[in-house]
């Protein structure tokens, strides 16, 4: 009876140092930059193309995605706007394992502010 506490508490322990580890990568890179690309993407038509690099760039750094993890481009076509987020981060498991991530979103915005 007393190796099977032990074992579970082990699994629990377990189970909370990798959700620790990888649950804020998985945070920044599914949900942060979603909402910072869609945010920019939308008020583009307003300020142009300098003011949302530099608002991508706080916007990111707010999210907790440092700017050597993080890549960013501003594509504008003759209908829309393109803003694409690559961000790169890993999780180090005690020096022996390490487990990659690389997030990749891409959103549109309007040039007009104003349809037909």
């Amino acid at each position: 009876m007393n190796i099977k506490l032990i074992f579970w508490l082990l699994v629990i322990v377990g189970v909370l140092y990798v959700g620790f580890k990888v649950i804020p990568i998985y945070y920044r890179g599914v949900i942060g930059i979603r909402g910072v690309c869609k945010e920019n993407a939308d008020i583009y038509h307003k300020y142009g193309s300098k003011f949302i690099a530099n608002a991508l760039d706080e916007g990111l750094t707010r999210a907790g995605i440092p700017p050597d993890k993080r890549k960013f481009s501003i594509t504008s076509t003759d209908e829309a706007v393109i803003v694409t987020i690559n961000y790169y981060d890993h999780a180090d498991f005690f020096g022996r394992y390490r487990k990659d991530f690389d997030f990749r979103y891409t959103c549109e915005g309007v040039l007009r502010s104003v349809y037909n």
